[in-house]
């Protein structure tokens, strides 16, 4: 750790936290995840579904979906709906957005497959990223 290191500990996230039930649903894709990627991940977590900010939010990062047991790609999942790369970096722009917005959010720590995780639960932020990733 250099001296003007960011790293930031943030409490563990407790079994009776309404975020702890929804990561039920997401946690054999999460950890699919956490096994192809190197970054820091951050979940948002929401009702039977999650999105993860991979990498270094709101810079350079990537996004992913977590959902009925699968894993998707935001950017694949744009060009398979036949978006080009100008949009594309748009919406992840609005993302990038939607994320800075909401960085006073709370934020809590989970353990998954021996990596920590940050986790975001916050409606707005879910919504946000929601109606962008709909948009496609």
């Amino acid at each position: 750790m250099g001296l003007f290191s960011k790293k930031v500990v943030y409490p563990e996230l407790g079994d009776d936290h309404p975020a702890a039930k929804q990561f039920e649903s997401i946690e054999t894709p999460l950890k699919e995840l956490i096994g192809q990627v190197s970054g820091p991940l951050e979940i948002v977590p929401a009702d039977n579904h999650a999105y993860v900010f991979i990498g270094k939010p709101p810079k350079k990062f990537g996004v992913a979906v977590l959902e009925d047991g699968t894993i998707h790609n935001f950017v694949a999942l744009a060009k398979e709906k036949g978006l080009g790369n100008p949009k594309i970096l748009a919406l992840v722009d609005e993302l990038g957005d939607a994320y800075k917005q909401n960085q006073d959010s709370e934020r809590f720590k989970k353990t998954v497959s021996g990596k920590d995780v940050v986790v975001i639960p916050c409606q707005k932020l879910e919504a946000q990223v929601a109606q962008i990733i709909q948009s496609i």
